[in-house]
């Protein structure tokens, strides 16, 4: 497989978005004559869903080695952190489609609503776009894209460009899945290409996986169409040690907090950015730190099975924040010697995991998220006061991590501190509870996606209400002439009053329920006489 990722020539893109949109109006057209639109409709999406699994499990092998030439990505964390999910995404999505495509029904007692049929159904949004990033380069492609079939939409896929080998293969996934032609369609490239798909007002829906820098402007962009987006964006996730933290458990807190920190090379949107611990605890986490740092990686350089840095700007990125930090750096003792051999780490795009203790606010390390295998370490004194600092600099994380034995400072953090995500004692594998949602809040994105929360996300809630011709007799009050009368009865028959006092104490309307019941049961009378008598023609009942 070429290491040159062939783009989409830009004046073919609007092509490309026309075939999608066609494909999904062709579709709706064809289910309109269906004699159960939607049975037939679920079994196409099932389908689809069911080649895409098979074509995936087809491919794990080259997967695994063109994540680990595009960013020599260890094998198990590709099977562990991106294979693994993406199956089980599909086969929950395949599981659970007849329940989640089910409509609901509503019920409303109300005087007009009482003898209506109210359901809500999820309708597919339309053509939507999936532009995904290049730290997950599968998964964070391929799930939106099987929730977006699942929603019964079709999809033009636009993968990252800074992982060439994935996004070549996935077209190649795609391919041999043997799915409809216009199902789902790719565009290649980058600025250009992506600019070129976000000016198109024919698309109906835009999922976008990356940065907040990039996410305003697909936002921005989007607006002038009126098109609905989800961002999954990122920022600094701080990690909580709080005073109450028993340090018996300390280990088991670092171990995984450097799983978190350190896998994928530290390139995850969920990844502990930054460490804030109490004073009390400082200098004993510290030390220990650095003693399961080497622990991990007893042997160290560019040939083991670490990730490297994406590209050669975001190894010159994370190398000048970390020759700038006035904190103290802490690399493990493994690369230290290998440094000595003179080692062409520049080259390979290789940055070892390093710790950098002392770090303040102010700090080179402190200003933007580190995507990249870097851990600043900030001691506090106080609590509010730290999380006064963490509102002032990075609002609203992607995820905010507590370290803490004590379920008031738990509660204390979690009432202060907004974030996408929240998780106690552990990190980052919250992103595999498959049935609960995922996503940000303000700067780090909007929308959720995960189980039927991805399905969600690519369809629409339509309300469809259906009134029986016969109701009109006890809605009559609405039509002009309008009186007093009429004015007394709308207010009686729709308006709902307060179970409450002024001074807040609960009250028992006995009258107007005795009378909402009696009006429910004379319009139950009339419903059946009328479907038992009148509708017959047989308007003499009796024995």
């Amino acid at each position: 497989m070429s290491n040159t990722l062939k783009y989409t020539p830009v004046e073919e893109i609007p092509s490309i978005i026309d075939k999608g949109k066609k494909f999904y109006r062709a579709r709706q057209l064809a289910l309109s004559h269906e004699k159960n639109p939607r049975k037939a409709d679920l079994q196409f999406r099932v389908r689809q869903l069911q080649k895409l699994y098979y074509s995936v499990k087809d491919h794990q092998d080259a997967i695994i080695d063109a994540m680990m030439k595009d960013f020599h990505r260890s094998p198990q964390e590709t099977f562990a952190l991106e294979l693994i999910p993406l199956i089980n995404d599909i086969l929950l999505m395949i599981k659970l489609l007849p329940k989640w495509i089910k409509p609901t029904k509503i019920n409303d007692w109300a005087v007009p609503f009482i003898c209506s049929n109210v359901q809500v159904e999820k309708i597919a949004r339309g053509l939507t776009l999936v532009v995904s990033p290049f730290n997950f380069p599968l998964l964070l492609a391929m799930t939106p894209v099987a929730n977006a079939i699942a929603g019964g939409n079709s999809v033009i896929l636009k993968p990252s460009e800074l992982t060439p080998h994935v996004a070549q293969l996935i077209e190649t996934i795609v391919k041999d899945a043997e799915l409809p032609d216009g199902l789902i369609s790719f565009v290649q490239g980058a600025i250009p290409e992506t600019t070129k798909l976000l000016e198109n007002g024919d698309i109906d829906m835009i999922f976008y996986t990356g940065s907040p820098k990039v996410g305003s402007i697909v936002a921005s962009a989007a607006g002038k169409n009126l098109i609905p987006c989800v961002l999954e964006l990122g920022g600094k996730s701080p990690v909580f040690v709080t005073e109450n933290f028993k340090m018996s458990n300390l280990k088991v807190a670092l171990r995984r907090l450097f799983f978190g920190g350190f896998s994928n090379s530290g390139q995850l949107c969920v990844r502990p950015d930054y460490i804030l611990v109490h004073e009390s605890h400082y200098d004993q986490f510290t030390q220990q730190a650095k003693t399961i740092l080497n622990e991990f990686f007893p042997q160290l350089d560019k040939n083991t099975e670490f990730t490297h840095m994406i590209s050669k700007a975001a190894y010159e990125r994370t190398m000048n924040k970390i020759g700038d930090t006035k904190g103290h750096p802490y690399f493990p003792q493994a690369f230290i010697n290998e440094q000595s051999k003179d080692s062409d780490n520049e080259e390979n795009l290789f940055i070892p995991p390093t710790l950098i203790c002392d770090v303040d606010w102010d700090d080179s390390i402190m200003q933007e998220e580190n995507f990249a295998p870097v851990l600043p370490i900030l001691k506090y004194d106080d609590l509010d006061e730290v999380i006064d600092k963490v509102l002032k600099y990075h609002d609203t994380p992607l995820v905010q991590y507590i370290f803490s034995s004590s379920q008031a400072d738990i509660n204390h953090i979690l009432s202060r501190v907004r974030s996408g995500d929240c998780v106690i004692n552990e990190t980052i594998i919250h992103v595999g509870i498959q049935e609960a949602p995922f996503g940000g809040i303000g700067f780090s994105g909007y929308g959720n996606y995960g189980g039927k929360h991805g399905f969600d996300a690519f369809t629409h809630e339509r309300t469809i209400f259906k009134q029986p011709f016969w109701m009109d007799f006890t809605l009559a009050m609405r039509y002009p002439p309008y009186s007093a009368k009429k004015t007394k009865l709308v207010s009686f028959a729709t308006e709902n009053k307060p179970k409450f006092t002024r001074s807040g104490r609960r009250k028992v309307n006995f009258v107007r329920g005795f009378f909402h019941l009696m009006g429910t049961v004379t319009l139950l009378s009339a419903y059946y006489y009328y479907t038992h008598f009148i509708a017959t023609g047989d308007i003499t009942p009796g024995p």
